[in-house]
């Protein structure tokens, strides 16, 4: 081999002259050398790119082949010098088809073996290269083989629609007994509307003051005592998953304010972000109206957010304001729920937290960070996460923060009690079976991964082409639901307190994770047949659990009024999407089974099976029938007749009672009781009949909440007139569903905010998608 300082040689061959006198000077003699590009390329001499096919090929849409090897076609005319040349730019010996008679007779070098050697390598993974494509390109080109997204549709993430009921509403020719009572109640919930719109009003005197932020905030304060109250019942009721404050150091600094000696500016607004959560959790209607012994939340709410709003510099990094905004975000939640403001804010709060640095862990920083300091940073950076998942669910939203965007360790399963501002260092971790303080955040904590992936999953449901990621989440989540049994034992407590504690924690973490399984499911078990088995009998079964949370709860006890008020205002529109999800489930199972007694009693071989079993035969459904029938009888505990009690249940424990809670949010009952007089089938009749009950039940118990009667009710005016009705421009089918008549009255979209078609698509009102 030559250095690389000297170039090499180009192998020639001599023509010696006959005289024997010297060599004359050398010339090209022309050799054959093998052709690479196709035969069409050759024929058309084009450029061919060696591949199979190649470009020119596709383009034209022609056969691409080449010849086969030691092909006289394969062979092209080409002088040494240029195949010497071309093999030197390639920095490579000669192939054995391109050497010259000389060449072939003398011996290569040691060292030219390796070349040869490489370059037979540097040819296969060429070859390998135009197989794999080619096999790639046929796969693509071949529409039963390419990857296909899966026939679920992105629709039912956001909610359901029941045509049966939506033409029962619709109907022009219903009994005007229900027409009487779709008019009624849509002036029951014009009413409540009116009344809610003004309960959410701020007292004006109060927040349009020029008194300073901190005075107008004390004087809105009820008494200590009431103060007390309210306090205990926040830190029972929301300082468990969402850890915001120490309590032994907030209890402290809560005595000193009122023994008069002053604190940081960020504690008023903490307390009264926290009396607002407190008070509301208290009873049905508390903190919405102005009383002397309570706290109106939409004026706190809004003293609140102007200390906010007016901080500069320093402040706005304190930790002590972080507490603030998510202890305000909380308070906003509890009576005015607003969840695609809320994804909004709760960007800047994520954001503000990693300036803060919280994202990080406190061992992480240079400058070492107090271990009382470093727990409470994991408690409210895990809160704030916490927060992002749930919302962001909730809206069908990328999370803020992905898994892995930080790297702060979870909370340790510690009392507060264990823990004060001079510490050395952290107590070891308990197990987590044990009870304490942050034993719910710890353990939701460790769930977070998989309910990352739900909002991951969720949001790129388009584009999965299988169900294998979907099963993995949802199984780890399923095994975080039975570990729950680990955790909570369920054991005999001694007083009634402690049984009531024990369900609210068990309670708390199962719905985190249930919560998240059903909407990883929603949109396949509302969709398709072709859904694995698994996923539509989970989806039930959760979606049942949800509905039966109050029943492990004694109702004649004390506590069971404050404990019901307090679920149903948490999880009511969870309470909502699980009842219309049964509903769905109860009728295709109705269904099924009529087709199972039609096919029985007209074939002789239907004869011999059992109702409910003529799909026994077949491996996979063939009907979405079929598959709710399949889910129902996996378990007897979602057996038909147990459905429809449950959900039954649900409409009139859950919600009819709390119609004045919910006035905003009437036309979820209508569409509840509509959906499953119509899903549980039967005659037009029974229908009507079922129908009617439920809406006269609406009816009383909206007239008891607002004292009134139903002869005052009728007397007021309709709230939209059926004359003169145009479609405004643009405006695509957003109907009154009370309305008997078609059309739209002429006025712009929002003012059909209360009565749009999301009213058949309540499961996520919110949803952007």
């Amino acid at each position: 081999m030559a250095d690389h300082g000297t170039p090499t040689p180009t192998p020639t061959s001599t023509h010696e002259s006959g005289s024997g006198h010297g060599a004359a000077p050398s010339r090209s003699v022309k050799r054959p050398r093998p052709v690479k590009s196709c035969i069409e390329c050759r024929k058309r001499k084009l450029k061919c790119d060696r591949l199979l096919p190649c470009s020119q090929c596709q383009k034209s849409q022609r056969h691409c082949r080449y010849a086969p090897d030691g092909d006289a076609a394969n062979l092209s005319d080409a002088s040494d010098a240029d195949v010497s040349e071309r093999a030197s730019k390639k920095n490579c010996v000669p192939s054995a088809h391109e050497q010259t008679p000389r060449s072939r007779e003398r011996p290569l070098p040691a060292s030219s073996h390796h070349s040869v050697l490489d370059d037979y390598g540097a040819r296969l993974d060429r070859l390998e290269t135009i197989v794999l494509m080619n096999a790639e390109r046929s796969i693509n080109s071949t529409p039963s083989l390419r990857h296909q997204p899966l026939a679920s549709s992105s629709l039912t993430i956001r909610g359901l629609t029941f045509d049966e009921a939506k033409e029962f509403m619709f109907a022009r020719s219903k009994p005007r007994e229900i027409s009487e009572a779709f008019s009624d109640i849509q002036k029951i919930h014009r009413t409540l509307q009116d009344e809610q719109r003004k309960a959410l009003t701020p007292i004006t005197v109060f927040v349009d003051s020029m008194t300073p932020i901190q005075k107008r905030m004390a004087d809105i304060l009820p008494k200590k005592a009431l103060c007390d109250q309210f306090l205990q019942v926040y830190l029972m009721a929301s300082e468990s998953i969402y850890r915001v404050v120490h309590i032994p150091s907030f209890m402290s600094i809560y005595n000193r304010w009122w023994e008069g000696s002053v604190q940081s500016e960020s504690f008023l607004p903490q307390l009264l972000s926290i009396l607002c959560i407190g008070y509301r959790f208290t009873g049905p209607g508390k903190g919405l109206q102005p009383d002397r012994d309570g706290v109106h939340i939409p004026t706190a709410c809004s003293l609140v957010r102007a200390w906010l709003d007016g901080l500069r510099g320093k402040q706005l990094v304190d930790f002590g304001t972080l507490q603030a905004e998510v202890l305000l975000l909380l308070a906003q939640r509890m009576i005015n729920p607003k969840n695609q403001e809320t994804w909004t804010h709760l960007g800047l709060i994520v954001r503000m937290a990693m300036t803060m640095g919280l994202h990080r862990d406190a061992s992480e920083f240079p400058r070492k960070i107090s271990a009382y300091w470093g727990e409470q940073r994991r408690r409210l950076w895990y809160t704030i996460l916490e927060l992002d998942v749930q919302i962001s669910t909730q809206c069908n939203l990328p999370v803020c923060v992905r898994d892995g965007d930080f790297t702060c360790r979870p909370p340790r399963n510690l009392n507060d009690d264990e823990i004060y501002v001079d510490m050395a260092e952290l107590p070891e971790s308990r197990p987590i079976d044990h009870m304490t303080d942050s034993q719910i955040q710890v353990y939701a904590s460790s769930t977070l991964r998989y309910r990352f992936k739900v909002v991951d999953l969720i949001n790129r449901i388009d584009s999965l082409t299988d169900y294998q990621q979907v099963i993995e989440c949802g199984t780890a989540l399923e095994r975080a639901l039975d570990d729950i049994r680990t955790v909570t034992p369920r054991m005999l407590p001694a007083t009634p307190e402690e049984r009531n504690k024990q369900w609210a924690v068990r309670t708390v973490l199962d719905m985190h994770c249930r919560r998240a399984l059903l909407n990883l499911y929603r949109p396949f078990a509302l969709s398709t047949p072709d859904v694995p088995q698994q996923i539509l009998a989970a989806y039930l079964r959760s979606s049942v659990a949800f509905l039966t949370y109050l029943d492990d709860l004694d109702p004649s006890s004390e506590s069971y009024t404050k404990l019901w008020h307090s679920h149903n205002l948490v999880f009511r529109q969870d309470i909502l999407q699980a009842a219309l999800s049964v509903c769905y489930y109860i009728k295709h199972i109705i269904v099924a089974n009529n087709i199972n007694d039609n096919n029985k009693s007209s074939s002789s071989a239907a004869a011999t099976l059992r109702p409910g079993t003529w799909h026994a035969a077949r491996t996979q459904p063939e009907t979405i029938e079929e598959a709710c029938l399949l889910a129902s009888e996996s378990s007897i505990a979602l057996a038909l007749p147990r459905l429809i009690r449950v959900v039954e249940t649900a409409f009139n424990r859950s919600m009819v009672l709390r119609i004045r809670e919910i006035g905003t949010d009437l036309k979820d009952l209508v569409t509840l009781t509509v959906v499953l007089s119509v899903c549980r089938g039967g005659t037009a009749m029974e229908v009507q009949k079922r129908a009617l009950e439920g809406l006269q039940a609406i009816i009383d118990t909206g007239l008891q909440s607002m004292h009134s009667s139903h002869e005052a009710i009728s007397s007021l005016p309709t709230p939209m007139s059926l004359a003169n009705i145009q479609t405004p421009p643009g405006f695509i089918n957003h109907v009154q569903p009370f309305i008997l008549n078609d059309e739209l009255p002429n006025v712009i979209p929002d003012d059909f905010a209360m009565w749009d078609m999301e009213f058949w698509q309540p499961l996520l009102q919110n949803a952007t998608m």
